[in-house]
């Protein structure tokens, strides 16, 4: 994560603690926050956990910064993103280094969904017009999650 990005992360959290912001506001925050933030889990060390928050109530932004740069390396991260790149194997028909049958058995162990097959090829609801996937609502439908901007 780059400097530009952890300062536009630290002005728009520092918004949202220290100034009285409208519901709508407070939702654009969050928002942005979550476009920036490699971690979609970015609030959840900020509102429920004391570790990355000094006693008076600062945030240590190093620590939060550290945190959250870790996500691309976790388990959830690297599950997610295998599933998306064999399931655009299987939509493009490529199988010069994995065959369908294998694609089809790696997905089916690591999604939580049986109905992947479903969204791509038959109602086809995770596909965009061009016939690309839909990363975030493909994500989204078979991990019942709805924040998955961070495959777009």
């Amino acid at each position: 994560m780059n400097d530009d990005t952890k300062k536009k992360i630290t002005l728009l959290i520092e918004e949202l603690l220290n100034t009285t912001c409208s519901e709508s506001r407070q939702i654009e925050i969050n928002l942005e926050v979550s476009k920036l933030s490699p971690d979609p889990f970015w609030s959840d060390y900020i509102f429920w956990n004391n570790e990355y928050a000094h006693e008076d109530g600062r945030i240590k932004y190093e620590a939060f910064f550290d945190k959250i740069s870790e996500y691309p390396n976790s388990y959830e991260y690297k599950t997610k993103s295998r599933i998306l790149e064999l399931a655009q194997k299987l939509i493009i028909r490529d199988f010069s280094d994995i065959s369908e049958v294998d694609i089809v058995n790696e997905i089916n162990e690591l999604s939580p969904d049986i109905s992947w097959t479903n969204y791509l090829f038959v109602d086809k609801t995770c596909l965009n017009d061009d016939g690309s996937i839909n990363k975030e609502a493909f994500l989204n439908r078979i991990f019942k999650e709805s924040w998955n901007e961070n495959f777009r």
